[in-house]
């Protein structure tokens, strides 16, 4: 039998005579994921759990179909939160058509937020995105680093599924849903994927925007596999390099790149390579990979006690042999991450920045002096890094029904390395780390733009 894709779904017209009779159909069948509607030109559409466990409410409602004079002109398959979304989406049109406000039950709007987030799971998508006007709303998925599946969603049904999981399923949203309000909060919620549970955080960013709003979920596994650091994609040789540093006692190593580029993950993978009898502290903002055998303590940025300066201090307190810290933002955070390595920690730590010797100049820029990073035994490393779309095997990037028409079939992850070296030490004393710059390029150093420059092979 064909599968209809998402896409082909969106254009269909459903049958107004039975969409009443497909929600309550649907509506019951949440429980074994069965789902169908029937389109106004005869087509009846239903989830593959419908097809093999409900197939006598299948006859019934094709009885229905034909006592409506409706044709029956063939039968597809579909996912069955797709055929929900659907559903949905055609209610709040009816309903808005007649002037009657939506008022989706907190069954419904669960499940609303359910099937978007088992979309993007489907996806393999990192961020859904939702952009509400007056009347409308716009879903969009990030997947491996584009944007991809643009579709126009009802605004009713996207908008009570968002306020709905704020208010019963969020453990830090503690306000009236306003949304024309700044905010930020994390919601937990199961979904079915492969016909397993999946526990998954979004952490959702609410904003304003000029004739409505614009709400971004990351989302969030917490039964994802933590990798080694030779699963990350790497040289052997670069591999080996990572390992040896996270082999000294004390310093500060620091991951660099733009958000959405994996440097939680690169963390994750040092701890993993960590002996087990260390000590291992990971502060973060938010808490995005579950890692066993590490202290894993939520941080709040803005929090006068939580913050990430603060909580660095805390953890000293707590005799640890690591310190891991999710992100280096502010010039308390910078300073006490480079006390922590001054006082004998291995410290490990993100930034937003550019490249390994933009990284130098972002810390100066927090406060920490060029005296001070060239220090011997503080700072030990700084590597910068990107994730590189593989274009589809399939349709060569152009887009295809493989890739969720976005071209991409993955990414791969590139590095560039700095070792603090008495080099680096001598150039921020003499402030000529462009120099320094221009002379590890002619000895053929690894810089990480030229490896960004380069054809990547589909093999």
């Amino acid at each position: 039998m064909h599968i209809i894709s998402p896409h082909e779904l969106a254009d269909l017209v459903i049958a107004e005579p039975l969409l009443e009779s497909c929600l309550q159909y649907t509506d019951t069948g949440m429980d074994n994921d069965s789902a169908a509607l029937v389109s106004e030109d005869g087509l009846l559409i239903c989830s593959t759990a419908a097809w093999q466990s409900n197939s006598i409410s299948l006859v019934n409602l094709q009885q229905l179909q034909q006592l409506r004079q409706l044709p029956v002109r063939g039968y597809l398959l579909a996912d069955a939160s797709d055929i929900r979304s659907r559903l949905h989406d055609a209610d709040a049109l009816r309903q808005r058509q007649q002037h009657n406000p939506l008022n989706l039950d907190h069954t419904r709007a669960q499940q609303a937020l359910e099937d978007l987030v088992q979309q993007a799971l489907q996806r393999d998508a990192s961020d859904i995105h939702l952009l509400f006007d007056h009347e409308h709303a716009s879903l969009a998925f990030r997947v491996h680093g584009r944007m991809v599946g643009r579709v126009a969603r009802s605004r009713e049904t996207l908008a009570a599924a968002i306020a709905a999981a704020l208010n019963t399923r969020s453990d830090d949203f503690h306000e009236l849903f306003d949304e024309q309000r700044l905010s930020s909060a994390s919601i937990n919620l199961s979904v079915l994927l492969d016909g397993k549970p999946q526990r998954i955080r979004l952490r959702v960013q609410k904003s304003p925007t000029r004739n409505g709003f614009a709400v971004t979920m990351r989302i969030q596994c917490e039964q994802a596999q933590i990798p080694n650091l030779s699963d990350l994609g790497l040289a052997p040789e670069l591999v080996q390099q990572l390992q040896q540093l996270l082999c000294q006692p004390a310093g500060l190593i620091i991951v660099a790149g733009p958000t959405g580029q994996g440097k939680t993950t690169t963390l994750a993978a040092m701890n993993r390579e960590l002996p087990s009898t260390h000590k291992i502290i990971s502060l973060e903002d938010p808490i995005e990979i579950i890692q066993p055998h590490i202290e894993q303590k939520p941080v709040i940025a803005d929090h006068p006690e939580l913050n990430f300066a603060n909580m660095v201090k805390v953890a000293l307190r707590e005799d640890p042999d690591v310190i891991s810290i999710s992100e280096i933002r502010d010039a308390g955070t910078a300073t006490a991450a480079y006390t922590a390595a001054l006082t004998g920690h291995l410290v490990t730590a993100t930034i937003h920045a550019h490249d390994c010797f933009g990284v130098l100049q972002r810390l100066m820029d927090l406060g920490v002096s060029a005296t001070a990073l060239a220090q011997p035994g503080v700072l030990r490393a700084i590597i910068a890094q990107r994730l590189v779309a593989l274009p589809c095997q399939v349709c060569g990037a152009s887009g295809c029904v493989e890739c969720q028409h976005s071209g991409v079939r993955g990414r791969q992850l590139v590095m560039e390395v700095l070792p603090a070296t008495s080099a680096v030490a001598d150039a921020l004393r003499t402030d000529s780390l462009s120099t320094l710059r221009q002379q590890l390029l002619q000895q053929g150093w690894q810089a990480l733009e030229p490896q960004l420059m380069e054809p990547v092979s589909c093999d």
